[in-house]
């Protein structure tokens, strides 16, 4: 190979590795919403995630419900809130007043709005 061709072959190899690179940060997922975050919402990404405090369980429908972390701290309390965030779940319900991550998608239904989840995982308070 001459000097001019793997100048050229090196050029366009970093020129690849930046775009990669590029393309890989406008992919990085936007932070978690708090739960109130999502209330005030005028429009959400088709999938979300959002952090939250349970408040209600109801096993035999596979349903929970999350408060805002920030309620939470201030009251000391899962009966405190003035809004809910019902999600469904088909894996083990998350325990009373964890918090947790929840990566799904907000969708209308019948019984009114619901946060259709993928994944739940525990997080710290």
């Amino acid at each position: 190979m001459t000097g001019g061709v793997q100048r050229t072959c090196f050029v366009m190899l970093m020129t690849a590795a930046l775009a990669a690179l590029l393309f890989a940060d406008a992919a990085v997922a936007a932070p978690p919403l708090e739960v109130d975050a999502v209330k005030s919402s005028k429009s959400l990404p088709k999938t979300l995630e959002v952090v939250g405090v349970v408040a209600r369980r109801d096993t035999s429908a596979g349903t929970f419900s999350l408060i805002d972390r920030e309620e939470f701290r201030k009251c000391q309390s899962v009966g405190c809130a003035n809004f809910l965030l019902p999600v469904r779940w088909s894996g083990k319900l998350p325990s009373m007043t964890s918090a947790v991550k929840v990566k799904g998608a907000v969708r209308d239904t019948k019984e009114g709005m619901f946060l259709f989840a993928e994944s739940v995982e525990a997080i710290g308070k």
